[in-house]
């Protein structure tokens, strides 16, 4: 078995293609075990763990990790802080660690194949602990997942709200491309003025992916659908990208002049519809705090940090909205990133667009 150390600062680990000890140490650290039953240790900090193939057992110890089992039967434990488990097989056996202010989450996105369905049991006498079971289209069986001291077990990642490659955004030295923004770039808010950038991530999907994905595909906003010629220009966004919706119904209804309603939510409208496209690129962009901002002369939302919404970024941009705000590991800290208005659900929007 190799050994490979960590150093007390910030390391970036990957295993050989045998069974391997990795010990990261201190540090927010990156580790990935490859090939081979691997035993990963982070250690202190806040760490990305990535098993691989094999049968490997990770430990993310103190810190609020993000940890991926990979292929395999794999154990995984938290240990102490707020910890989340992605990619998961099923086999897995996974302790999300007791301590007092954790908040631990599963996310099982991927494990259902097509027409199957999971079913999560929890123990009666220990609501944190339970098995996740998955079947096939023929309702047989595939295997089970066990899992102890979780709080939370989510079956669906949603693809985060996010813009596409060509939209103009309003910014204090006029329009720009989306994807030409950077860090550190002012924007025109409706709410705060102008408004810093704080995170920019990317997303590329293909054709193959929209197809094994339908509910990821790009809903297509077409020049004036939203009433008062806007957008302006055609604009296309992810689904739940959430459009700013302000008439008399939504106060009568909802006792506030302006809402959120997601875009998917909005193909009931004319020159609004979900489309087929061979690729595009979801662009996200990130506030100090939740923003609505000017895309194609529209009011439209920035990314909203939710619990979904980081589910569905990749591990190295979660990390890094993570070192800007740590406070978005704990679930207090989510919730105080709150929404700039309220957000319909479907059967609501229906009642403010018809």
């Amino acid at each position: 078995m190799a050994i490979i150390p960590g150093t007390p600062g910030n390391d970036t680990l990957t295993g050989l293609p045998e069974d391997d000890l990795i010990e990261a140490g201190a540090g927010n650290d990156v580790v990935t075990g490859g090939d081979g039953n691997d035993t990963i240790l982070g250690g202190p900090g806040d760490d990305d763990l990535f098993g691989g193939a094999g049968d490997d057992s990770i430990d993310g110890g103190d810190g609020n990790d993000i940890m991926t089992g990979g292929t395999g039967s794999n154990t995984l434990l938290g240990g102490n802080g707020s910890d989340q488990f992605y990619n998961l097989s099923l086999g897995d056996t996974i302790d999300g660690g007791e301590d007092d202010d954790g908040f631990d989450r599963i996310f099982t996105d991927g494990l259902v194949p097509s027409g199957g369905r999971s079913e999560i049991t929890r123990d009666p006498d220990n609501f944190e602990n339970g098995t996740i079971s998955v079947y096939d289209a023929e309702d047989e069986l595939l295997g089970q997942i066990s899992f102890s001291n979780i709080e939370k077990v989510d079956a669906i990642v949603e693809e985060p709200p996010c813009f596409t490659p060509g939209t103009m955004i309003a910014t204090l030295k006029g329009e720009r491309r989306v994807e030409e923004l950077k860090v550190g770039d002012r924007i025109i808010t409706r709410d705060n003025g102008i408004q810093d950038v704080r995170w920019i991530g990317t997303r590329e999907m293909t054709g193959a992916e929209f197809e094994k994905a339908a509910h990821l595909k790009p809903v297509l906003i077409r020049q004036g659908a939203l009433g008062n010629d806007l957008p302006e220009r055609d604009m296309m966004v992810s689904p739940n990208h959430r459009v700013l919706v302000a008439n008399d119904k939504t106060a009568l209804y909802f006792e506030e002049r302006e809402v959120l309603v997601a875009a998917k939510h909005l193909t009931g409208l004319e020159g609004v519809d979900i489309v087929n496209v061979s690729h595009t690129t979801y662009i996200h962009v990130m506030f100090d705090q939740h923003e609505v901002i000017l895309s194609d002369g529209s009011w439209t939302e920035s990314f909203q940090p939710g619990d979904l919404s980081l589910a569905g970024i990749g591990n190295a941009q979660r990390q890094e909205i993570l070192e800007l705000f740590p406070e978005l590991a704990h679930q207090e800290g989510v919730e105080a990133y709150a929404s700039a208005r309220r957000s319909l659900k479907k059967h609501e929007a229906k009642l403010v667009l018809n």
